[in-house]
């Protein structure tokens, strides 16, 4: 028989064993089961890695590095596997949880929750989008993408802005949101077994959030943006140290992205 949660934490981790410690001495959720999920980097990091999964009695799950979909995916498939659950949350090493009600998630069965996510700049992370982006919105950003149009990048990210400014001072009347920031990802299990596989894993690290806003819609399904839910995030993780082409993987996960939502819809 299945061991029953509240709630179950996938946290997928590369290379940065500190981040992974921290989460764990921050982490004070009473029923509660965190699965590890390490994309390998190689043989030391993995030990090290199943090292603390076993300090803080959680479940370790190596993978190959395959990006955040991926690890993701695998991980929410062994904690359907393994166990029973009410919440199922993706989350990165590099956060800390400062509020968590489980009577606040409860409003939320048959939605994905957004938490607020405070960045050390004080920076409020969530909504990644609040707004569908619309046909053209999509054509812009790939033909800056596919152009190497790089100085121009920053046009799209400040529409992106103004955006979620014009969702802040309306979010009292409303909090429905597009998409979710993939740092801390709350999902009902009724919901994950709607959705799953929650991510395209033709995609390595960018754009996801907004692919699992496009399913979750495509299923009827709503994210709400809930800032009594709040966590705070390092921003000190696996991109840094991976080193990875900023620019070169934005154009192909925006590629794979418009493909599959944007081009025939």
């Amino acid at each position: 028989m299945k061991k029953r949660y509240d709630i179950v934490f996938v946290v997928l981790v590369y290379r940065n064993t500190q981040d992974l410690e921290e989460f764990f001495i921050h982490l004070a959720c009473k029923n509660a089961k965190t699965i590890v999920v390490e994309s390998f980097y190689n043989n030391s990091c993995t030990q090290d890695f199943k090292a603390i999964a076993k300090k803080y009695n959680a479940d370790f799950v190596p993978v190959p590095n395959k990006g955040y979909g991926a690890g993701n995916n695998r991980g929410c498939e062994y904690a359907m596997e393994h166990y029973e659950f009410d919440y199922l949350v993706i989350s990165n090493a590099d956060i800390i949880i400062k509020r968590l009600d489980l009577k606040v998630l409860r409003q939320y069965n048959n939605s994905i929750i957004a938490p607020k996510i405070i960045n050390l700049k004080g920076k409020n992370q969530n909504p990644s989008s609040p707004f569908n982006p619309t046909r053209l919105s999509g054509r812009f950003a790939l033909w800056i993408y596919n152009g190497n149009h790089t100085r121009l990048i920053w046009i799209y990210f400040a529409l992106s802005r103004l955006k979620k400014i014009l969702f802040y001072c309306t979010s009292w009347i409303n909090r429905s949101i597009f998409s979710a920031h993939g740092a801390f990802v709350i999902i009902p299990k009724q919901v994950l077994m709607s959705l799953y596989p929650l991510y395209n894993e033709e995609m390595f690290l960018f754009n996801e959030e907004e692919h699992l806003g496009k399913l979750a819609l495509s299923r009827g399904i709503k994210t709400y943006y809930e800032p009594k839910v709040e966590i705070v995030h390092k921003e000190d993780g696996s991109m840094k140290i991976a080193s990875v082409n900023e620019f070169e993987s934005l154009k192909q996960s925006y590629n794979v992205y418009f493909n599959c939502w944007i081009k025939n819809r």
